[in-house]
């Protein structure tokens, strides 16, 4: 079983007399995930490697990250933390979008590569993506990574020769209702596949942000349980760059696991003034996720001080590296980012969807929510339901 006490700071049973055991559980057990999966990577390495090589050139097709809800957010940092390593370009574009409007988003002679990202592998829109861009697409690559290797994702993309599927490590796929391992699993992964020549290299990345992630739980532990007392009731996560993905996976997390007794939002630093900062009201909360690149850093801060020069009856929290200095905030959490190669950015950053993962949970306990299952009456549902997938009604294309 999973040491809640050595992660949060209480036991395991505080959690579960909550009906919170599963997702605890899933937060604190991630970095034990993440040290199973820089193994399956490593035992991976030339199967990941002999898919990729097949394309000469990356520059030459279109690669799409795909999934829906959380899954979808992997994509959105993904795509510029790739564009920042590898200098290959990704778009991310949600199944969801892809399934009620395909003729917006896929090109039949444009030679794509689709990698999916699921947790359960089964929503409707996972399957319906992949058949679509089928029809759709005269050359079609196909990669899925994914939580549950018998998903309905996994055995539809196996049917593609020109396929790839990677199953995250047991445990992965969480019980909990709100994706918290899984997300964190499928980034790393996703990222490896994109530096498979580097592969050793990230695998001790990996294994550092396990060993941090332990190190600084009580701490941040704290801090989120801190900020979850606070009267508020709408909070907004900033950051810029390929962290803004991980600002959206952030604020989807509070309001799942607060089942939307806050109302949160997500924005870059420089896009929140034009419009967007009218949210903050008197009991908001205000994250700001200050960038690691020393560039981009400067906006966030510069928002930071505007923010918190205004606040009034407002909180404003900032999560920066350990390198940063003279920041004016509530609280300033600060996340140990040296040591680390390749990943450095994504490793901050995963760093930091620790944290956002706690606070929503110990948000979730402060207002009396089911956290396993925020929803009870079936409103919204750990693996979506009500969905259905229309035939899409185009012939078959020559190939």
């Amino acid at each position: 079983m999973i040491d809640c006490k050595s992660f949060f700071g209480f036991e395991n049973k505080f959690f579960e007399e909550k009906n919170c055991g599963n997702t605890a559980c899933e937060i604190a057990g991630q970095r034990l995930l993440w040290n199973d999966l820089g193994k399956t990577l490593l035992a991976k390495k030339r199967e990941i490697s002999d898919f990729m090589k097949q394309f000469d050139d990356l520059s030459k097709i279109r690669i799409i990250l795909t999934g829906a809800g959380s899954s979808a957010f992997i994509g959105e940092a993904l795509s510029l933390f790739i564009a920042k390593s590898s200098g290959i370009k990704c778009e991310a574009v949600h199944t969801t979008d892809i399934v009620c409007a395909p003729d917006t988003v896929l090109f039949e002679d444009i030679p794509t590569l689709l990698i999916s990202f699921a947790r359960s592998g089964n929503s409707p829109e996972s399957a319906g993506a992949v058949q679509y861009a089928r029809k759709k697409i005269k050359t079609l690559y196909e990669a899925a990574i994914v939580c549950d290797g018998a998903s309905k994702l996994s055995e539809i993309t196996a049917e593609n020769k020109n396929n790839l599927i990677l199953v995250m490590p047991e445990g992965s796929n969480d019980k909990g209702f709100a994706m918290t391992s899984s997300v964190t699993c499928m980034l790393l992964s996703g990222f490896a596949l994109f530096n498979h020549e580097k592969t050793e290299e990230i695998a001790k990345d990996i294994s550092l942000l396990s060993d941090n992630a332990g190190k600084n739980s009580i701490a941040m532990s704290a801090m989120a349980q801190k900020y979850a007392k606070k009267n508020f009731n709408r909070a907004v996560y900033l950051a810029s760059g390929a962290l803004k993905g991980i600002a959206h996976e952030g604020s989807l997390k509070m309001m799942e696991l607060s089942n939307g007794e806050v109302n949160a939002c997500f924005d870059s630093a420089t896009g929140f003034r034009h419009g967007p900062k009218t949210v903050i009201k008197n009991n908001t909360l205000s994250l700001h996720l200050i960038s690691d690149d020393p560039f981009t850093s400067r906006y966030d801060i510069d928002l930071l001080a505007e923010v918190y020069r205004e606040k009034n009856e407002n909180i404003a929290v900032a999560i920066c590296a350990d390198n940063v200095k003279d920041i004016k905030a509530d609280d300033v959490i600060t996340i140990a980012r040296g040591g680390y190669g390749i990943t450095t950015g994504l490793c901050y950053g995963i760093s930091a969807l620790i944290f956002f993962q706690m606070l929503a949970m110990f948000k979730s306990l402060e207002l009396g929510v089911t956290t396993d299952n925020p929803s009870p009456g079936g409103q919204v549902n750990r693996v979506v339901k009500g969905v259905t997938v229309y035939p899409y009604d185009l012939p078959e294309i020559s190939k």
